[in-house]
This record gives C-alpha cells, sequence and structure tokens, in this order.
C-alpha cells in the first residue's frame, strides 16, 4: 500500500496546476424495460470512452514513472529523451477526455443499437488530494426497437429482380432487432452477390435503407436503389474479349503491334517462345461470354501471382463502347515477369550437438521457367567438413567427418496424373513436385554411407487457412559401406541401432495436412493443427503375402529385387494455440505426439525415420538428440567403455514414441524490435519394443515420470523479416536420475545457451 501511495504521488508529478489524471471512465446503464440487456448495451457504450489511461499494473504506472523520472515535461536531449520518449509516455489528463465529446458519440451508439430515445449524463470523481479523477457516465434508455417489415427492391429491371433473387439468405429478419452493424453488414452481401451476376459498376453505397418507425418500439425497413446510380452500373456485363499480355512492363502501352497467338478465344500475346500459352491460361478463369464474376477475377490474379514467375499480375476492364451501356467488357490480362534465374551460394560454420564443428557450403540454382511452362527447377550441392572438438575426458577428439550431396527438385503448377484433374474452386495454384536427391557420408573413424531418395507428390490450398500435402512415391535406399572394425562392434553390442543402419530400402508415401489460422489478423485465438502419415512396405508386403502365401517377419524379410524393404507405419500431430492477450502479449503453446510402428520385415524404425528430442526447437534445457529413450542413459550404459564407443551415443538417443509440449509467454521489451520471453518444455521419446542394450527405453504406463522438463527465458532481435533468438534454459527434471537421487537444488546441470533463427514455434 505504501508503494502504491508513492507511486500515485509521483505519477501526478508532472500533472499542470487545475488539472487532473485521468485514470478512465465507466458506463452504467438503466432501462425502463426489463427485457434489455443492459450489460450487452454497456459493453457497446464502453467502446466509446475515450481517450485510453496511462497504462496500469498493481495501482502503480511504470511507463509514467520513467516519463516523470525522466524530467517529465522538461525538454531533455540524448539517452535521456530516448527512454523518456520510447519506454515512457506523458501523462492522459481529464482535459482531453471531452465527456461531451463522449456522450455524443454513445448516444449515436445507442441509435444504432435501436435505443432510439436515450438520455445520457456524466459525473467527475475527482479527489484533489491525489489529482486523479474518473469519469462515470449513465444511460437511460427505454424498449429496444425491433423489425416488423422488410422490403426489398419492387421494381422489373435486372438489378431489382437480382437484388430481390438473394432475399431468402438476407441478414435481416422480422422481430430481429434493430442494428445498423446488420445493416451495414447487408449492403456487402448483396454487393457480394450481384458481382458474381455481372454488375462489375454496381457498388454497395448505391443500396440506401429507409426506416419508418412505428409507436410500438417496431420498424419498417425499405431498402432502394438510389436515384443517383449510375446507368451502367444497372446493368449486368459480360466478356467481350479476353488477352494475355505476358511481356508487360508497367511503362508500356497496350496495342496490337504483332499479331497474337490465338489459343481457344483468348489473344495471347506478343507469342510462346518464353511462356506456353496453354500452361499460362491453365491459371485464368474469365472467358470470353462469361458474365463478371469478381470471385473468378481475384482467382485468377491469385493463380497467376502463384505461378511464381510473375513480379505483376493486374486485369484491366474496360466496357467495349465508350458509353458503356452495351453490357460488354474487355478484359486485358497484364503479366510483368520475374528474373528467370538465380545463383546462391551460402557459407555455414556448424556445431552439432554430437560434439562435431566445422565448415560447410550449399551453392542453389533456381529457375523459375524451366521448361516454358512456369515451372520451378532449383538444383542444390553441398559439401561439409567436421571434426570432433570436445572438452569432455569421455570422448575422443580429432575424429573427422565429410558430407557432399546433390538434389533436384521441380514444382510444376498443375496436378500431373492420369486423370485430368482441375481444381476450379482453390485461390491458390496446386503443383505436382518431384525431388531427386543423393548423399554420401564419410565418417572417417567409423563408417561410409550411401543414400539416395525421391519423392512424387501434389501439394495444395484449399484456402487461405489449408494446406495439403500427398506423396504417393516416396523411395528411399540407404546402404553401409566400409564399416570399421570398431564400429562393428558397437553395432554387435546394439542390436536395434544395428538394423537402424542396415542396408535400407523405403517404398511407400505420406501424407500431411495443415490448418493454420495464423495469418489472419486480429484473431485473438489463433491455432495451428497438422496431423501427418508415413508408411512403407505395405502394398508390397500385401503383395509378397499373396504371391508367397505366407507373412514375413525380419528372420525371412519381403524382398524387391533382392534389397530388403523396410516395413512401418508412422502417425504424427502437432497442435499450437497461441493467445493473443494484447497485440504484443502472447501465450504461445504447442503440443507434439507421434508414434511409428515397425512390423513385417522391421524391429525397428529405420533410422530416418526414428524420433530425437531436444534442442533450440525442442526441449531448450537439454543439447539435441541427449534425452531418452526413456530413463536410458548411454553415458551409464557404457560403464567405463573406450572413448570410442562413447563418441557416438548419440546414435543410440532415437525412439519410436515422441510426446513433447511448450509454452511460451511473449512480451515486449524495448519497441519494436526487441522482445523477452519465458518458457517451459517437457517431453520425451520411447521405443515400441523393447531394447536390451538400451534398458528403461520401453513405453510403458509411468511415462509421465519420465518427461524431461525445462524451463527458461530469452531475448529476441524480431525485426519481423528476420529474428535471431537468445535462449537460456535449466533442467528441472532429468529422466536418467531416479527420484531419490534428484539433486536438492531441483536444477539438473547447469543451463544451455541455445542462439537459433526463428521463433521455436
Amino acid at each position: 500500500m505504501l508503494l502504491a501511495t508513492l507511486a500515485g504521488c509521483s505519477s501526478t508529478k508532472s500533472v499542470p496546476p487545475g488539472d487532473y489524471l485521468y485514470i478512465g471512465g465507466d458506463i452504467k446503464v438503466n432501462s425502463t424495460a426489463p427485457e434489455t440487456d443492459t450489460k450487452a448495451l454497456e459493453t457497446e457504450l464502453a467502446a466509446s470512452i475515450r481517450p485510453q489511461p496511462n497504462i496500469s499494473f498493481l495501482g502503480m504506472r511504470p511507463k509514467l514513472w520513467i516519463y516523470n523520472a525522466m524530467g517529465g515535461n522538461r525538454e531533455r536531449k540524448g539517452v535521456a529523451n530516448w527512454i523518456k520518449t520510447r519506454l515512457g509516455e506523458p501523462p492522459v489528463l481529464l482535459s482531453e477526455a471531452h465527456p461531451d465529446r463522449v456522450q455524443g458519440q454513445m448516444i449515436n451508439r445507442a441509435y444504432n443499437n435501436g435505443y432510439f430515445s436515450p438520455t445520457l449524463e456524466h459525473s467527475l470523481d475527482t479527489t484533489s488530494k491525489r489529482k486523479m479523477a474518473r469519469v462515470h457516465y449513465t444511460a437511460t434508455v427505454g424498449k429496444q426497437y425491433t423489425i416488423q417489415h422488410i422490403q426489398f427492391p419492387q421494381g422489373n429491371d435486372s438489378l431489382s429482380i437480382a437484388i430481390r433473387e438473394t432475399e431468402p439468405q438476407s441478414l435481416l429478419k422480422v422481430n430481429d432487432p434493430y442494428k445498423l452493424e446488420t445493416m451495414i453488414a447487408e449492403r456487402l452481401r448483396v454487393d457480394e452477390i450481384l458481382k458474381e451476376k455481372g454488375f462489375f459498376f454496381f457498388d454497395e453505397d448505391y443500396l440506401v435503407y429507409h426506416v419508418d418507425s412505428t409507436q410500438n418500439n417496431k420498424v419498417s425497413i425499405y431498402i432502394r436503389v438510389k436515384d443517383t446510380t449510375p446507368p451502367k452500373a444497372l446493368i449486368p456485363y459480360r466478356y467481350q474479349q479476353v488477352s494475355v499480355y505476358t511481356d508487360y512492363s508497367l511503362n508500356d502501352t497496350l496495342g496490337d503491334t504483332q499479331p497474337p497467338v490465338q489459343f481457344k478465344d483468348y489473344k495471347y500475346y506478343p507469342d510462346e517462345e518464353t511462356f506456353k500459352a496453354r500452361t499460362i491460361l491453365n491459371a485464368v478463369f474469365i472467358e470470353n461470354g462469361d458474365l463478371y464474376s469478381r470471385k473468378r477475377h481475384l482467382q485468377t490474379v491469385n493463380r497467376l501471382m502463384d505461378l511464381g514467375t510473375f513480379k505483376f499480375a493486374e486485369v484491366r476492364f474496360t466496357p467495349r463502347d465508350s458509353a458503356g451501356l452495351d453490357g460488354r467488357l474487355n478484359a486485358d490480362i497484364l503479366l510483368t515477369q520475374a528474373k528467370k534465374k538465380s545463383v546462391r551460394a551460402e557459407v555455414q560454420m556448424v556445431q552439432k550437438s554430437n560434439g562435431y564443428t566445422g565448415p560447410g557450403i550449399t551453392v542453389s540454382f533456381r529457375n523459375r521457367n524451366a521448361f516454358r511452362g512456369a515451372e520451378l527447377l532449383m538444383l542444390n550441392l553441398v559439401g561439409s567438413f567436421e571434426t570432433l572438438v570436445s572438452g569432455d575426458s569421455t570422448r575422443t577428439s580429432g575424429l573427422t567427418s565429410y558430407e557432399v550431396g546433390a538434389d533436384a527438385e521441380l514444382h510444376i503448377p498443375r496436378i500431373i496424373s492420369p486423370f485430368n484433374i482441375r481444381i476450379s474452386n482453390s485461390m491458390y495454384q496446386p503443383r505436382t513436385r518431384f525431388m531427386l536427391g543423393f548423399r554420401f557420408i564419410d565418417r572417417r573413424e567409423f563408417f561410409q554411407q550411401n543414400s539416395f531418395n525421391f519423392e512424387y507428390g501434389y501439394t495444395w490450398r484449399q484456402r487461405a487457412t489449408t494446406e495439403i500435402n500427398i506423396n504417393p512415391v516416396q523411395v528411399q535406399y540407404s546402404k553401409l559401406l566400409n564399416a570399421t572394425p570398431e564400429f562393428l562392434e558397437q553395432l554387435e553390442d546394439r542390436p536395434f541401432l544395428a538394423r537402424a543402419f542396415d542396408q535400407q530400402l523405403i517404398i511407400g508415401g505420406n501424407y500431411r495436412f495443415v490448418y493454420n489460422t495464423q495469418g489472419i489478423p486480429g484473431r485473438k485465438h489463433q491455432f495451428y493443427i497438422s496431423p501427418g502419415f508415413d508408411g512403407s512396405g505395405g502394398l508390397w508386403g500385401l503383395f509378397y503375402r499373396v504371391k508367397n502365401k505366407r507373412p514375413a517377419d525380419p528372420e525371412n524379410p519381403n524382398q524387391f529385387r533382392g534389397q530388403t524393404l523396410s516395413q512401418y507405419v508412422k502417425l504424427d500431430l502437432e497442435t499450437r494455440y497461441y493467445f493473443n492477450i494484447t497485440d504484443k502479449l502472447v501465450l504461445a503453446t504447442r503440443l507434439l505426439g507421434g508414434y511409428g510402428l515397425p512390423y513385417g520385415n522391421s524391429t525397428v524404425l529405420p533410422y530416418i525415420k526414428q524420433y530425437g528430442i531436444g534442442g533450440p526447437n525442442s526441449i531448450r534445457a537439454f543439447p539435441a538428440r541427449s534425452i531418452g529413450p526413456g530413463v536410458y542413459n548411454p553415458i551409464q550404459s557404457l560403464n567405463g567403455e573406450n572413448p570410442v564407443a562413447q563418441s557416438f551415443t548419440y546414435f543410440d538417443q532415437t525412439g519410436d514414441i515422441r510426446i513433447e509440449g511448450n509454452a511460451e509467454f511473449r512480451f515486449p521489451l524495448l519497441d519494436p524490435y526487441l522482445k523477452g520471453a519465458v518458457f517451459v518444455d517437457a517431453g520425451n521419446i520411447w521405443l515400441v519394443n523393447e531394447d536390451p542394450s538400451r534398458p528403461g527405453g520401453k513405453f510403458s504406463g509411468n511415462f509421465m515420470s519420465q518427461l524431461a522438463i525445462g524451463a527458461g527465458a530469452g531475448v529476441r532481435v524480431d525485426v519481423q523479416f528476420f529474428v535471431i533468438r537468445v535462449d537460456l534454459a535449466y533442467p528441472l527434471r532429468d529422466p536418467t536420475y531416479p527420484n531419490g537421487d534428484r539433486p536438492s537444488s531441483g536444477l539438473f546441470g547447469t543451463g544451455v545457451l541455445n542462439l537459433a533463427i526463428g521463433y521455436p514455434f
């Protein structure tokens, strides 16, 4: 109480004589009609109260305190002025509240909600000793007016008929309360429907309402078209000629300088040397003779921009005749090309959680129009050199690793399948994706490994919040080469790990669905939900079983051209929830779950499909792949074995099941770029089948007691397009510690500092 009193005195330090510090206002609604929802009306009228008082926390006003501490109304320079203006805020005064103006706005809001005879009063609650003031508003209203009759335009012209056809879906209903907000939404609804019926020049402002009130708190609403509406807004329009210009520049003037390519009914300029007409027009949804449709218009622009090969896309509409009264439009589609080819080189210095450190380089080539059909071709060459550098006495330094690889991706802006599929109701361009890649790894003291992968699939967005990725064909092949005796000895001691490094052939597919509302501005609650499925060997295993009339097992595996086929199914689910407390305060949460089941040929998932946990985007209090499975502790299990064996214990810390949860509270530190966060992470991985070499790794009913838990805080430099993140986290529970042996401090080891790019989720 003493601190609050002192803070209050400090808050009024810069209030001018004769004025008061404005600490807010409130509204009380009284009604002569008992059925009036006074609470809802109070919420509506309270939105008119201005201005907003100084930010307050537990009776204290920290930003105002900073302003006063830095000199208040006195002019300052340098750092003091920056602190005062950026971290502080001047006092909000009673003289700025203007209660009479606020009352007028409240009366307007009451009228707009069907209360036509309100009375408003206000009173001031001031204390000369503390120099603070609050404004109390009181409203008295009668019975709310309701709608008793609605009439749409009665004329026989095409516009009146089209408007009347929208009546069954009207937002205005008899016996509903009179609300201006509903009437505005009704005009927008009618205009939206008319735009799909060809009324290109119509605007919602051409619709007006005539409202008659009665003595029994009823109103009749008459919807009319303004008498001053232009003649061309009264008629629907059809396309006379649609033309496409694929080399348009912003300084160009349209002219038929050379004969166009005639493709169906379209005029296509200048030729097909750069873009094939069929591909570009596959993204066009307006045709000669069609009624104008705003949806098809916007869909055409979105699809053309989504091709990724144009910098700008515009559809320019002009009436066929100068008066514009014959109901005919010419549509010119103007496309400005983006740069076709680019080369990018990226040099990296990487330090991994397993102790390997070294440089890497990636060279990427991109062609946005590889085969004249807006195909995106990406070629990547990667190479890296790493050496094991560790101050840990249990590890051997100087071990080296090389990696080289190449991959190619081709994105084709249409669905390629045996069937003619054109997704015509989406605003986004569907794509077919082909990917082929190769990697060679040389872990000099352990092994060499070749791996190949190929994927063929589709991706499309049905709407802004949903995305679907289907890869019906997924082929991955890896082969272990030149394994050293030391490495083979470790595999003999770890049969499950040995199976993970076996020569592997994956033939299957995967599917992922994404629902994401983060891109919708102004939403208090935002969600991200992404389930996924991955599988291998199902169809081939069924064929093999029918052909050989017996099921396969690891001792008698199914084979494809002499190669053992991996068989598994894997389900994943990621959910995120963002609670936007204010524009700048966010509570972000995430829950991850995954389950992989090997069957048939396999007793363990392929190594590249197994789960790992920990690291800067996972449980930040533990290094990457340093948790689990279960309560397994690789260092204790080695029981003093040679350092070579301990140098790759991270191989063991993978699993078939994953559960992980994260919560993070985000807040501003120094607007607009420096932000802070406090967080807590929990999770672990487990095995589906028992592994004697990894005791305690199998999933069991007491999995909750085996969760690793960490907490910490961090700062982010967020410049919108780029985020640098630094997090310091401490382990609160380590599953490798038995309950009786937990440290008395509650902390399991020292903090882990994470430096990363982007938010963790």
